[in-house]
């Protein structure tokens, strides 16, 4: 297997999308433990790959956005040339996008691998990279999807496994968090997380606070209810808590990303949708009920063993779209009825394991 002993991956997506990146890393740091691995993400979505022990540098692209014209354009310039000082000798692109591309082809490494794209983009994206790779379906999931990078290299991943890491600091501030509202760290929880970044994803607010209601009268468990700091996103959850019989711990935009990951493995089950939340539980071994909609849960779900994901199935699923007919709202999201949901939570939590 030929030596590599500076590498940059690049995944410019959201954070869910670095998040299932991570087995990309563990594969190449097993591959070439004595080479240095770096990798290049938006700014946001860097608590996906710090203190990940197989990630010796984090690079962090601030587009600058609302930064006068002159001054970021300088800021880039910078960065490319930072970039290209790096002597990197080979470059994955993970993105699949034209920014991704010109910034691998700015490393001037050696090797530069990428995917072949299904419709042509730029002219220049093909002299970009030394290697495109040719994927002829997309009904993979996501993780293998990234994989096929490293199986150019000749090398077969042996933990394909999500990860992340956290502080004992982020940890305190956590527990820290739970005990003001009366939750000590022996007290078992469910989180629920209901939102997304994109709402037409999200299921509809009496679901929710009949679910934060089922799980305390049937189960007996404390619910955690969290999102982002987003206005949009904490809007919904207020939305929620004004329909509950039984308020849940109301955590929303209060937690990092990774406090939230800490959370979320201190939990016994995770609620929620197609979003990084969801798939940071599947990262923390915590069982998983999702509920899709537009999105499709074969390329998107929680990666792992023993999660259920609730749909409709119906013909039109998965469509991409941003809600039915442009409207926002998900029909096949809103047909889930409670009792689906319900079923799901008592297939979890029936044999109580969680008590001992």
């Amino acid at each position: 297997m030929k030596a590599y002993q500076n590498i940059l991956v690049i995944k410019l997506k959201h954070i869910g999308d670095v998040l299932v990146a991570t087995p990309v890393f563990t594969a190449l740091k097993e591959a070439y433990p004595e080479s240095r691995l770096s990798v290049l993400v938006p700014k946001g979505t860097e608590d996906m790959v710090t203190l990940n022990p197989a990630i010796d540098e984090v690079i962090v692209l601030d587009r600058a956005e609302g930064a006068p014209f002159a001054s970021r354009m300088l800021r880039h310039l910078g960065f490319l040339m930072k970039l290209r000082g790096k002597s990197f000798d080979l470059v994955l692109e993970l993105s699949a996008g034209d920014r991704g591309a010109f910034l691998g082809f700015v490393t001037c490494a050696k090797e530069r691998i990428g995917f072949e794209p299904h419709k042509r983009t730029f002219l220049g994206r093909h002299h970009a990279f030394t290697k495109l790779v040719k994927i002829s379906t997309t009904t993979q999931h996501m993780v293998d999807y990234n994989l096929t990078l490293v199986r150019a290299l000749g090398i077969e991943p042996s933990d394909k496994r999500l990860s992340i890491f956290w502080s004992e600091r982020d940890s305190e501030a956590c527990v820290r968090l739970l005990s003001e509202r009366g939750l000590g760290e022996d007290r078992p929880y469910v989180v629920l997380h209901p939102t997304s970044r994109w709402l037409f994803k999200a299921w509809n607010s009496r679901g929710y606070a009949l679910l934060c209601d089922y799980i305390r009268e049937k189960h007996g468990l404390s619910v955690i209810i969290t999102s982002a700091p987003d206005e949009k996103e904490r809007k919904r959850v207020k939305e929620i808590l004004s329909l509950v019989d039984y308020p849940p711990i109301d955590l929303s935009g209060m937690l990092s990303l990774k406090q939230l990951a800490y959370c979320i493995s201190r939990s016994i089950l995770f609620i929620g949708v197609d979003s990084a939340p969801m798939h940071i539980a599947a990262a923390v071994n915590t069982l998983v009920i999702a509920l899709f909609g537009p999105s499709g849960d074969h390329m998107w779900g929680p990666w792992g063993n023993g999660h259920i994901v609730i749909k409709k199935g119906w013909d039109c699923q998965p469509c991409g779209r941003d809600g039915c007919d442009g409207s926002k709202v998900s029909e096949c999201l809103e047909a889930i009825t409670p009792e689906e949901v319900y079923r799901a939570v008592d297939q979890k939590l029936k044999d109580g394991t969680w008590r001992n």
